[in-house]
């Protein structure tokens, strides 16, 4: 069957639309993301972050001698109230700096985030060239009150940061992210549907067991939907999810 609408997310007091009926009737185009191998990173905590109120915020790294795909990328995130959704993506590099549209992109609701800095998965889907230097970039979103922060490494470059997403200015530090490829080992981390339109994530224990389920969805006008579920066992049966 062709034709198929993206996922969309209905919005609580608006009228139905009948794209959020047909999206079920077919299979939609999506990208099974497994934990993976981890190909690039900078792991080791600085001290402070970088906000995202009127600034774009990007952290370079190079694929490895082989790589010819990105999966996920693990940033270090906190948000601070609330902010629309965080968009991430993957763009390519010129002159030393991020260059063009996003190769791939995904938004981060508030909701998958708290006010501390956490280490959050998030899809990016990309072939990619081995050996090839790359960029993670957010894009500016939120005000003085309302933000999201990405923490810091203890590196003294790799970082640029932006007004505007053109004009980049290089940074005395680096930025935490972890990137890992596309090989098909460890448990499923990510589904990512129609192009970003919606994705999940998934984390488990020792067990191997899902203890968070997390889930985004574009509405169908403006704003999103999202479900983000915490799993609990006794042993290796379910006891609730809130």
């Amino acid at each position: 069957m062709t034709g198929i609408p993206s996922w969309l997310g209905a919005t609580s007091g608006q009228g139905a639309q009948a794209g959020q009926v047909n999206q079920f009737l077919g299979t939609h185009a999506i990208t099974y993301l497994y934990a993976g191998v981890q190909r690039a990173a900078q792991s080791t905590a600085g001290s402070g972050a970088v906000n995202s109120n009127s600034l774009w915020i990007a952290q370079s790294f190079a694929t490895a001698s082989g790589q010819t795909a990105i999966g996920r990328a693990v940033l270090t995130l906190a948000v601070t109230a609330s902010p629309a959704p965080l968009t991430v993506g993957l763009y390519a590099n010129s002159a030393g700096a991020p260059t063009g549209s996003a190769l791939v992109s995904a938004s981060v609701p508030k909701e998958f985030l708290t006010g501390s800095a956490t280490a959050l998965s998030i899809p990016l889907p990309a072939t990619v060239t081995a050996s090839t230097t790359y960029w993670i970039v957010t894009t500016a979103v939120g005000d003085p009150s309302n933000l999201y922060s990405w923490s810091k490494s203890n590196q003294t470059s790799g970082a640029s940061t932006s007004a505007n997403g053109t004009t980049w200015a290089a940074q005395t530090y680096g930025l935490l992210y972890q990137v890992y490829d596309q090989t098909v080992s460890g448990g499923l981390a990510h589904t990512f549907e129609d192009s970003g339109a919606r994705w999940t994530g998934l984390t488990y224990n020792a067990s191997s067991l899902p203890t968070k389920s997390q889930e985004y969805t574009v509405a169908q006008s403006s704003g999103y939907i999202q479900a983000n579920r915490t799993l609990s066992y006794s042993g290796t049966s379910l006891t609730g999810v809130a």
